[in-house]
């Protein structure tokens, strides 16, 4: 369950990063610097945060309940979906096995803004030899042809 919760950081981050590579020096040491500002992870985890509460409210319970119809055989594990409550929802099944759920997902959060922002500064430091590799790949295949 933990790699479902990281997606959502995931996207955010490729979405801010791809854009960013692709622009002149200038936008990409503004969005670096944006990154790295704790003002602006603090407004990505307060929307993340956001998005993963209505997440924990979809229900689950049905939705588990038809898995095991349609599957009957018992996961790799040998565990069914016979024990989920019927009107469970993802929340109440991240929070089953651990009560601190909440808490330790906005700290996951937090950590991850964090890492964008050195993830950032670190590809941005690496984009001059990487546009020159990307230069000598194109003339390598120009003179291919």
């Amino acid at each position: 369950m933990r790699s479902l919760f990281s997606l959502p950081l995931l996207a955010v981050s490729l979405s801010l990063s791809v854009p960013a590579a692709a622009q002149d020096e200038g936008v990409e040491s503004e969005m670096i610097e944006k990154l790295n500002d704790p003002d602006f992870q603090d407004g990505m985890v307060t929307m993340m945060s956001g998005f993963m509460t209505a997440m924990m409210d979809l229900p689950i319970g049905q939705l588990a309940a038809a898995m095991e119809k349609a599957v009957p055989e018992n996961l790799d594990d040998g565990e069914t979906f016979s024990h989920i409550d019927p009107d469970a929802t993802l929340g109440d099944l991240a929070t089953r096995d651990n009560p601190d759920f909440d808490a330790d997902m906005e700290g996951n959060m937090r950590k991850g803004t964090a890492m964008m922002g050195i993830m950032a500064s670190e590809l941005g430091a690496m984009l001059p030899q990487l546009k020159a590799i990307g230069e000598r790949m194109k003339r390598r295949m120009d003179d291919l042809e």
